[in-house]
């Protein structure tokens, strides 16, 4: 295992896997590295937009992600906690599909261009030499056994380690000062779902509610330390207090079944983490930066920050620019495309979480349907071209 490879990927989720594909294509000896083992229930909104769907297409994954038979979702709707709402057209037509099936078809995807994918798999530390990098791994079998601890060396280093960023890892630049979160999310079953993703509103947090393969619906919802401490830290304690934090909530999930074995959490969820694509090595995905899940476009950030990295990591390898320029292109790159969008959901983010602002900007946003299309629009990148409109 002590052998050198061309590239390490360390997270196997969509932006991992994404780079991963793009390089093997490129002829380069690429290992993936994941934690966990497919198919597995992440904390996700679960909502491709026409953006995310984009990249797949350059990508070639999109076909990959369409056999999991994702679900067209054409409008989207915010509902605040003092039940104000107004419904909007979706730039384009979005997929509603699960983590569940989505990340497991992008890593069979990536295996399948030629990228060697070790699950359950975590990364205790890493050193740089002089031109490569050595890693020092943890393995664990899928029923829990631990492996003896190995090494991997590899020429270049791509971290999508998602939200936790480097916590099995030499310490974060910053640390955690801001308010944090805890994400939740379940499926539900008999519940009737157009097709259209939900936004809800109530104190401490918000939740999302769209369709997914299969006859699912997707609950996702993030609230503060504060909240999660009043519910009595109990992921059912929560649902039901969110019932009542926000009735229109409570109304829109009776009748429908949880799934127990979909509940996944996830903590600290830090919205507020400053952006650093380039942490030492190149960062893509939510190891970058977190876009606030409410602007529903996280996974397409994560796709399209792939997509940034993967031609400067193959000019790398190939020796046509230094680590150097990888670093201050990507970020240049990065900066140029993500930061005014990560502005735009951090601010709605803060002006939804206070009722009397949130019911004025929807009392606006359906007085003046342009302005809620601007804000839907302003946390989202250019479209070169649309991917075809799910079937499920």
């Amino acid at each position: 295992m002590n052998q050198m490879h061309d590239v390490v990927i360390v997270g196997a989720g969509p932006a991992g896997s994404a780079a991963a594909a793009a390089l093997a294509q490129r002829g380069w000896d690429v290992l993936l590295l994941e934690r966990d083992h497919f198919p597995r229930h992440k904390v996700c909104g679960e909502f491709l937009s026409p953006e995310a769907q984009a990249t797949l297409q350059a990508l070639d994954l999109a076909t990959a992600v369409a056999a999991g038979q994702p679900v067209a979702l054409t409008h989207a709707t915010v509902t605040t906690q003092r039940g104000q709402t107004v419904r909007m057209t979706l730039p384009g037509p979005a997929w509603g599909v699960s983590r569940f099936v989505m990340d497991a078809a992008l890593a069979a995807a990536a295996q399948h261009k030629g990228v060697a994918l070790w699950n359950g798999v975590t990364v205790k530390e890493f050193t740089k030499s002089d031109n490569h990098y050595v890693l020092q791994l943890q393995e664990r079998t899928q029923a829990g056994a631990t492996l003896p601890p190995a090494t991997v060396r590899t020429r270049a280093l791509i971290m999508a380690c998602g939200r936790h960023n480097m916590t099995a890892l030499p310490p974060h630049s910053a640390p955690h000062t801001r308010p944090l979160a805890v994400g939740i999310k379940c499926h539900y079953v008999d519940l009737p779902m157009p097709a259209q993703v939900e936004l809800f509103f109530f104190p401490g947090g918000y939740a999302g509610l769209n369709p997914v393969e299969g006859g699912r619906a997707n609950f996702c919802f993030l609230l503060s330390y504060a909240a999660f401490r009043r519910t009595g830290q109990s992921v059912l304690a929560a649902l039901a207090a969110l019932a009542e934090w926000n009735p229109s909530i409570g109304q829109r999930l009776a009748g429908g079944r949880i799934l127990a074995e979909t509940i996944a959490t996830v903590a600290p969820v830090d919205t507020g983490r400053p952006a650093m694509p380039w942490d030492g090595v190149a960062c893509v995905g939510d190891t970058a930066v977190m876009l606030p899940p409410l602007c529903g476009d996280g996974m397409a950030m994560a796709l399209r920050s792939a997509e940034l990295c993967a031609p400067l990591a193959d000019a790398f390898l190939h020796g046509e620019i230094s680590l150097a320029a990888w670093a201050a292109t990507y970020q240049k790159l990065w900066h140029a495309e993500f930061c005014q969008r990560v502005r735009t959901g951090r601010f709605l983010q803060r002006v939804l979480a206070q009722p009397l602002l949130a019911d004025t900007l929807v009392r606006l946003g359906r007085a003046a349907p342009p302005l809620a299309t601007y804000f839907v629009n302003a946390t989202r990148g250019a479209l070169p071209h649309y991917a075809h409109p799910a079937t499920g």
